[in-house]
């Protein structure tokens, strides 16, 4: 059921209607030989089809302890905290955006506060500011979730770069709160939970402007790229890297070195465009997650520590 928030088809928390949807279990089952009746007997396995109501789409095969939980409520309960957290929210810039993607099968939220933001424009005196633009970073909201069984109900804060809307990930970059669809227990995310992202997004703007003040090589910045994001990790012994991932990362940075110079901050603009635009033939928010979480390992690496010397 849709709670008033909801409803309200102005209202800055609105949930979009494709994240309602009813799903149904259907027990599966295999076809046995009756010798004497010369006909099949169906057997039922411990397996059930997730399908839509609406649509009759397969949205994944499960064991019998796998709990559907609807996309909408995860939203609905993160709404309830922001509501509780900040009474008066709808005084505030906030922007939320639903993707329900292949067919129901996943579901990402991202809800964007633009009051928090912070200003790169306050560091232009020191060349790090691009010419004619409106530079910021805001807090985002991530929820995720799934029905196929590739992602659990995850809650994460983020923050997103405005100009190129790159994610920027910190190396402490890890899931608010996570909960698996065979957990008994619901998902739990609450008002200190929320306040916690906050900090942490204000605390990203001083990180970032360290890197600003930290000049590299490209020698060094090649060498950290081959350590890290573009290192195929095998159980020998040897410098393995994938050339394909060492192209687009030279051709980025040499992007943003263009535009922040020869720093880390460039580095990292380069690191965060590559998790955060995948080109791939595969799907694309799959693709993102699992570059985010390398880009986090990189930033957590001693290549990584070795660069502020």
């Amino acid at each position: 059921m849709q709670t008033a928030i909801q409803m309200q088809s102005n209202n800055k928390l609105t949930i979009d209607k494709s994240a309602y949807f009813d799903v149904e279990k259907k027990q599966l089952n295999y076809m046995v030989d009756n010798i004497e009746d010369s006909r099949y007997d169906l057997e039922p396995v411990n397996r059930y089809a997730l399908v839509r109501k609406d649509t009759g789409k397969l949205l994944g095969i499960h064991t019998d302890d796998y709990i559907i939980r609807p996309y909408s409520e995860l939203a609905e309960k993160v709404n309830e905290v922001i509501v509780e957290a900040v009474p008066d929210y709808e005084r505030f810039t906030i922007t939320p955006k639903d993707q329900v993607l292949e067919g129901g099968k996943k579901f990402i939220r991202t809800i964007n506060f633009w009051d928090d933001a912070i200003d790169i424009n306050n560091y232009k005196n020191g060349g790090f500011h691009i010419k004619g633009t409106e530079e910021k970073i805001i807090p985002q909201l991530r929820i995720y979730s799934s029905m196929d069984g590739r992602w659990g109900q995850q809650i994460m804060w983020s923050s997103v770069y405005v100009v190129c809307l790159n994610g920027m990930v910190r190396p402490d970059w890890t899931f608010v709160v996570y909960n698996k669809h065979n957990d008994k227990r619901d998902i739990s995310f609450t008002m200190n939970d929320f306040k916690m992202g906050v900090t942490a997004h204000k605390e990203l703007g001083e990180d970032l402007f360290k890197m600003m003040q930290r000049k590299v090589t490209n020698n060094a910045v090649t060498n950290l790229f081959r350590k890290t994001l573009a290192n195929r990790k095998t159980k020998l012994d040897i410098d393995d890297n994938s050339m394909l991932v060492l192209k687009h990362l030279d051709h980025l940075w040499d992007q943003y070195c263009s535009k922040y110079g020869s720093t880390i901050f460039a580095i990292y603009q380069t690191a965060t465009d590559w998790a955060t635009h995948p080109i791939t033939r595969g799907a694309i928010h799959n693709v993102s997650r699992k570059r985010e979480k390398q880009v986090a390992e990189m930033m957590r690496s001693n290549h990584w520590e070795e660069l502020y010397g």
